[in-house]
């Protein structure tokens, strides 16, 4: 999931500022840093000298009391008030880190997975140490421009713990060093960047509308890139409508909408992403009749017995959905196991590649082939393949519903979302003949995992706002495993100028370049060559391209197309087709005349001219109309009138059937309005 620099919504009137003290009781190293900036990273995974960036850590959390009734527990803030977005800082070093993902809470303890940010404790320190020792800490949120709230600061912390944490955030301030995420961009330093409905682009003379900054820095890693914004970046509680790409309009009742009032207020530059709680309870179970406050909305459950079950609970909850904007789900209970080194060969996961083993976990068995060392070997030095070895080859297998972790520590874990029973077989051992499992296995897992066939609890919020839960007596946390959180993000938009827009048109060659334009209604485009190799011009209504005129409508307000046919004529067979030339659609073929100022001579029978098109040669001249052996003239009156609603010119053709006449003359004229 995208990681926010900041969250701007943040702040709000008459909520006290959430400042609490606590202290880290234990940490222990989660992940590396994948991306070496620079060729001499000492920091990085692939470093001799390699260092965490993120980590578990558990710590307390001392109470606050407060005076505002509108918090989620009124004049409180505890354990369960603390996000994915807070921050926490060492009480005497003031390094920050921030919370990324929130493992277990209660009142008084939290259990989260931190990260320094950028790395900025990493470089500060000369040894690589990103986080600070176990004791006194400090949680707290940012405001809308990434300032961090300290009022009132907790008595825990030192002297210059102010200072220290506000230096911090003065680097690469959020407003004008903007952090976003797109898969594999490939963005480089300068590009501009635009918002479209494919995510963001580099942006051209198109897209260049909808433009929101330029890169200053095209990382961290391939996934992340920091732009300098145009304008400020905010997000709206309750969310701002409409998809990444879209412009924001102020309707005619005053409310934002996507609907063109020619009153552009913002642009969307991310969509949403839910607001995602589950539970860690398999088969959850709540007292009938207990009720609480989510998102200030009271919710009491309901059931056929003592306790309403995971599908009573789910309809509870979901009959508020309305006014709390949360919706409840099941969640069947993944099958898991992590190995352990009661059974290896070594002592340690791990083993001499190459070797395999097959996994079925529901979706059919599939051979794993064990070859990668790459971790093994910058840590023991020799071509073994450890945890994070092991869990690369899995992933590479592509079981389906299937993945594989590691651990800091050296351990294998294998989730199957679905709850399917796992069962693992052993193909080739390794070079030493230790097989994957079994008896002095290299993998520390069992040959046979079974499913847990139960369910849990999953609350989403699919505007990306808080979940926020309070009840007097803690039954619906501690029966599903949820409490407060706050996993998602509102929609982001950018601040553009209001006021009628400036259209304007695009010059383009094809009529597939115009329909792979960006517009918005009142946009133009001139092209070049519309299908028929004459031009058009089109305007964007904002759902579709209305032609306003082409080369045939631009001349006069009647045209005539003519051919000519002289003989003998060249080529095979009897007969010769000319094309005359096109008319547009929401044309009238009024009258044809045909011309003979030579008659037709040495024919071996009658001579004559149809005018028709390809699939129908006669359609408006048949043969039998006319012969062309005499000096004269014929006419013929179609009245046929071509759809407007035809996207390509009609191709009118004329056919002379001469029968190898050696001589003649005929002229054919089409007149259309």
């Amino acid at each position: 999931m995208p990681e926010l620099s900041y969250r701007s919504n943040q702040i709000k009137l008459n909520y006290p500022n959430k400042v609490l003290s606590g202290s880290v009781t234990s940490q222990t190293g989660e992940s590396y840093w994948d991306h070496a900036n620079g060729s001499n990273d000492p920091w990085y995974s692939g470093s001799g000298t390699k260092k965490y960036y993120r980590w578990t850590v558990t710590f307390s959390v001392t109470e606050m009391n407060h005076g505002s009734h509108l918090t989620r527990e009124e004049k409180k803030y505890n354990g369960l008030d603390v996000v994915v977005g807070d921050w926490i800082a060492g009480a005497t070093t003031g390094q920050c880190l921030k919370i990324i993902s929130v493992t277990s809470k209660t009142k008084g303890t939290v259990t989260a997975v931190v990260e320094d940010v950028l790395r900025y404790n990493t470089f500060k320190s000369a040894t690589g140490n990103g986080i600070f020792s176990n004791g006194s800490c400090v949680v707290f949120a940012l405001n809308e421009d990434g300032i961090p709230l300290l009022d009132p600061l907790p008595g825990t912390a030192a002297a210059d713990f102010y200072a220290t944490v506000v230096s911090r955030f003065g680097y690469l301030n959020p407003q004008l060093n903007y952090i976003l995420h797109q898969n594999a961009h490939g963005f480089v330093e300068g590009d501009v960047i635009a918002a479209h409905s494919t995510g963001f682009i580099k942006a051209n003379v198109e897209t260049m509308s909808k433009m929101i900054g330029s890169v200053i820095d095209a990382g961290p890693g391939p996934n992340q890139f920091i732009i300098a914004p145009n304008n400020r970046i905010i997000d709206f509680d309750p969310k701002i409508p409409g998809v990444q790409g879209d412009y924001i309009y102020i309707q005619n009742d005053g409310s934002l909408g996507t609907t063109d009032t020619g009153k552009a207020a913002f642009l969307n530059i991310q969509s949403s992403i839910p607001s995602e709680m589950s539970g860690t309870v398999d088969g959850p179970e709540i007292p009938v009749g207990h009720t609480m406050k989510l998102n200030g909305t009271t919710v009491t459950f309901a059931g056929a017995s003592a306790n309403a079950d995971v599908s009573e609970i789910v309809s509870s909850v979901n009959g508020g959905s309305g006014t709390h904007f949360v919706t409840a789900s099941t969640l069947t209970t993944s099958t898991t196991v992590t190995s352990d080194t009661s059974a290896v060969a070594y002592g340690l996961i791990g083993g001499y590649v190459p070797f395999s083993a097959t996994i079925d976990s529901g979706s059919g068995a599939t051979l794993v082939n064990f070859t990668t060392s790459t971790a093994g070997q910058a840590t023991y030095g020799i071509a073994v393949g450890i945890a994070e070895d092991m869990a690369t080859d899995i992933t590479a297998a592509g079981i389906t519903n299937l993945t594989a972790t590691f651990s800091a520590s050296n351990r294998l874990t294998l989730t199957e979302s679905q709850g399917n029973a796992i069962t693992i077989s052993n193909n080739t051992n390794d070079s030493n003949n230790k097989p994957f499992v079994g008896t002095s296995n290299v993998s520390g897992l069992p040959a046979s995992i079974t499913s847990p066939g139960t369910q849990k609890l999953k609350l989403t919020r699919a505007d990306g706002g808080e979940i926020l839960i309070f009840e007097s007596t803690e039954y619906f946390r501690v029966g599903t495993g949820i409490s407060s959180g706050h996993t998602g993000q509102y929609p982001l938009a950018m601040n553009i100028e209001q006021g009628l827009r400036t259209a304007g048109t695009t010059v383009v060659a094809t009529i597939a370049a115009r329909d792979a334009l960006t517009a918005e209604a009142g946009d133009g485009a001139y092209v070049l060559n519309k299908g028929d190799g004459e031009w058009g011009q089109y305007i964007y209504s904002g759902s579709a391209w209305i032609m306003t005129s082409n080369e045939d409508s631009a001349t006069v307000d009647a045209k005539t197309i003519t051919t000519t046919f002289t003989m003998p004529a060249g080529g095979f067979g009897t007969a010769t087709t000319q094309l005359m030339g096109n008319v547009s659609p929401g044309r009238r073929l009024l009258n044809v005349s045909v011309d003979v100022t030579t008659a037709f001579v040495g024919a071996s029978t009658t001579p004559n001219i149809q005018v028709g098109t390809l699939s129908d040669p006669d359609a408006f001249v048949p043969a039998t109309s006319n012969a062309i052996d005499e000096l004269g003239s014929f006419e013929a009156t179609p009245n046929y009138l071509y759809p407007s609603t035809e996207t390509q010119d009609l191709e009118v053709r004329a056919r002379c059937t001469h029968n190898s006449a050696s001589a003649g003359v005929v002229t054919v004229k089409l007149t259309y309005v």
